[in-house]
């Protein structure tokens, strides 16, 4: 494939890649503890060989000396020009916290700060951000899924039927007595694994060497998701007119191809 062709089928997918992103993360604006991905780009560089690119002789740029190789030739362990190609490596989780709004809900938690809720799922340990809570029909504190909050201590949280009051280090008492804490978990954002339904999950073997978190819980708050609407639609209409633009380089360059062949069918 022509090394121009290439960088513009590259270019084009890896925008398609972003706007996927982007068009998820304003998806999920609204959505209750959602932390926004982005890309992970790098770069790598082709090093054609000499068979391909061979090194200039005396009509190249004009030599200077005896044994000259002007720039970027100079290098005799590639012998011809180095191209960079952007490549996305994956996608990151940024995990800035979200806006904290007030909701006097006394079931709705806010974690100010780093860390996660730990949720027990029928597919093991889950972790999220939304503390919207409920209590199920046992007295259980559940998410809005029906999963189990898990306690410090590794139990589900059993509040009752009755007022729940959650200080601010997180341990939670119902109208009687103390009946735990809540658990709260640090995964580092390079360990985050999104798991569906806004909930994440813990590379294989992590899980039990992850630290306790700091920070606060506020009862009666929750938090918003970081993602910024504004900024969000404006990389959207930057990425989309890229993309346009390369399609249109591919086109151009398909069209020169084709002109090159049917001179060379002519001569």
């Amino acid at each position: 494939m022509d090394s121009g062709l290439f960088a513009a089928v590259n270019a084009a997918l890896r925008s398609e890649m972003r706007l996927e992103l982007l068009a998820n993360n304003l998806a999920n604006a609204s959505t209750t503890g959602f932390k926004e991905s982005e890309i992970t780009f790098d770069s790598y560089m082709t090093k054609p060989g000499p068979e391909q690119f061979p090194l200039p002789g005396s009509s190249f740029m004009g030599l200077h000396g005896p044994n000259y190789i002007p720039y970027p030739f100079s290098s005799p362990a590639t012998n011809a020009y180095s191209v960079t190609y952007p490549r996305a490596d994956g996608t990151h989780t940024n995990t800035s916290q979200g806006a904290v709004n007030k909701t006097g809900n006394p079931l709705d938690v806010a974690l100010d700060g780093e860390g996660y809720f730990v949720l027990n799922t029928p597919n093991g340990r889950r972790y999220t951000r939304d503390g919207s809570f409920a209590v199920n029909a046992i007295g259980e504190l559940v998410s809005k899924e029906g999963f189990q909050v898990m306690s410090a201590s590794g139990a589900p949280l059993t509040v009752g039927d009755t007022r729940v009051e959650i200080s601010s280090d997180g341990t939670v008492a119902n109208a009687t007595s103390v009946v735990g804490r809540l658990m709260r978990v640090n995964l580092p954002a390079a360990s985050l694994e999104r798991a569906g339904g806004n909930l994440y999950q813990a590379p294989a073997g992590q899980e039990a060497n992850m630290d306790t978190a700091r920070g606060g819980f506020l009862q009666g708050f929750l938090e918003q998701s970081n993602v910024n609407v504004v900024r969000g639609m404006a990389q959207m209409i930057e990425v989309n007119r890229g993309f346009e633009a390369y399609m249109q380089m591919i086109k151009a360059l398909d069209g020169l191809d084709g002109q090159a062949v049917q001179i060379g069918r002519l001569s």
